[in-house]
């Protein structure tokens, strides 16, 4: 049976937690780092907790150097603690397999599906606890620019979190390599409930289930 909401949010937070609840808030600046992968201990656990679940081998100095971006591991650690088996969600250090994946789920219509991905225009795509948001990275990226990625079928480099508050107008979002810790950010919601920040080119949100 895939993951509770509930589930996900407390294995998110369990790991926010562990590296000492770093927040930042893109919209007012504010910004706290817990423990980073520059500790040892913290790269270590990189390669012990999340590269264990979703593949990847690298050594602590080329975390601490920002040369192995863990953030899709994290994630995809998070999940599998949540209680999702690798069928239902496809565990990988690379956040655009399971992008690509659940926007085709949704384009298929597949009702089994875990997760299906939406545009950030579209009615579906107001972000509630347990849904996960993405975006690009690219060079010279813009948020109009990144729009397009939801119809790349290849490999491409992107960002996710893991929504686990809403309140009126923002919110709460975990995700991991943002700040060289586990973060949770404060995210602005337009009137409508969809994302309005922009200070991140956001161009998909999957809806849990």
């Amino acid at each position: 049976m895939p993951a509770t909401t509930d589930a996900i949010v407390a294995a998110a937070t369990a790991e926010w937690e562990h590296w000492g609840k770093s927040t930042w808030n893109p919209a007012t600046k504010a910004k706290f780092r817990g423990h980073i992968d520059d500790e040892e201990e913290f790269a270590q656990y990189v390669i012990d907790t999340y590269c264990k679940v979703a593949g990847g081998n690298p050594t602590t100095a080329q975390i601490a150097n920002d040369e192995f971006a863990w953030s899709a591991v994290c994630i995809s650690a998070i999940m599998a603690k949540a209680g999702f088996t690798k069928p239902e969600f496809p565990f990988s250090p690379s956040h655009s397999t399971y992008i690509r994946h659940f926007i085709k789920k949704r384009n298929e219509g597949d009702a089994t599906a875990a997760y299906w991905g939406f545009r950030l225009h579209e009615p579906e795509a107001t972000p509630m606890v347990g849904d996960l948001i993405g975006y690009a990275r690219a060079d010279g990226i813009t948020f109009q620019k990144a729009q397009a990625f939801f119809d790349r079928t290849s490999p491409f480099t992107s960002h996710t979190d893991v929504v686990v508050a809403r309140r009126p107008g923002e919110i709460d979002v975990i995700g991991g390599n943002v700040l060289d810790s586990v973060t949770m950010k404060t995210l602005r919601l337009a009137p409508d409930g969809s994302l309005a920040d922009r200070n991140s080119p956001w161009f998909v949100v999957m809806r849990k289930r």
